[in-house]
């Protein structure tokens, strides 16, 4: 598959990632939105439960599931390549790494793993600083191609789709692409990956280290960053990635705190509808609700 067809085909998937997932074996789909609620004095509601929310697709009642303020911490997964071209950039990875520890808020969870030829998973999702900076301190190259989609999969199944209620997941990636990846990766999973996360609510920022030539590792990121509105920068000297990643860590940092009095509403869905019309209401008096299908809002 040519790159110019990989790019088709991810566009497909950009396209595809904004609709709803059918499957028609199920009578209900879980989805969710995110709710902002406040009284007539502008201050935040913060006791809401299930039963004081009311949702509609195209018009239908549908039942809310469950209703989280999300005031929990950031689930975050710290992606970060380790194939071969990283070898010379060792130093300002590491500087860049320490920088984005020293931005980001202490509660917030982060695991550390690493692509170089298969996932290295460096620590598992918490907030112990000292162990995840003695691990960017032994970070070093591990030779191989760069098995960024594999490692991706593996780390959001084990990590992020087992992050508590209220959690947000979030990956941060860090990679190089020159081209070199000559492994065609398979869009039918990444394409199901990128469903399922939209409809999780995921965000992700990444910092991609550009050659001369670059590839299919480009393409999925920049789907990826793109379809959930993360930050995307794309640098050709390995100087600039420290500034980038304390950039990314604070807008994580104040992307939560503005979700931090909002919630996340589920509700059994149709799964026939594709691109419903949905409507939240809120059935205690002097609540005024606004809505979005993403965070943050």
């Amino acid at each position: 598959m040519t790159r110019r067809a990989i790019g088709r085909a991810l566009i497909l998937g950009a396209a595809l990632t904004t609709l709803s997932i059918s499957l028609s074996a199920q009578r209900t789909v879980t989805r969710s939105i995110y709710v902002s609620a406040v009284d007539v004095a502008g201050a935040p509601v913060v006791n809401l439960t299930n039963a004081d929310f009311r949702i509609t697709e195209d018009g239908a009642q549908r039942e809310v599931t469950r209703a989280t303020l999300l005031n929990g911490p950031m689930r975050i997964v710290l992606l970060v390549d380790s194939s071969t071209p990283v070898g010379p950039m060792l130093n300002n990875f590491r500087t860049a790494l320490n920088g984005f520890i020293d931005e980001l808020p202490e509660e917030e969870e982060v695991a550390f793993v690493s692509s170089g030829g298969q996932i290295r998973v460096r620590t598992q999702p918490g907030t112990d600083r000292v162990k995840l900076r003695t691990e960017v301190a032994h970070f070093a190259a591990e030779g191989g191609a760069n098995a960024f989609l594999d490692t991706m999969l593996e780390a959001d199944k084990r990590f992020l789709k087992t992050a508590g209620p209220g959690q947000w997941p979030a990956f941060v990636i860090v990679t190089t692409d020159r081209g070199e990846n000559i492994r065609e990766p398979n869009l039918k999973d990444y394409n199901n990956f990128m469903q399922d996360f939209l409809m999780r609510g995921g965000a992700a920022h990444a910092v991609i280290i550009a050659g001369k030539n670059v590839g299919s590792v480009t393409d999925m990121v920049a789907n990826l960053v793109d379809n959930v509105g993360g930050t995307r920068h794309s640098i050709v000297a390995d100087s600039n990635l420290p500034a980038r990643l304390r950039e990314i860590a604070n807008r994580l940092a104040d992307d939560h705190q503005r979700m931090m009095r909002r919630y996340q509403v589920s509700y059994a869905g149709d799964p026939k509808m594709l691109q419903p019309t949905v409507n939240v209401s809120s059935s205690r008096d002097g609540v005024q609700l606004q809505m979005s299908v993403r965070r943050p809002f």
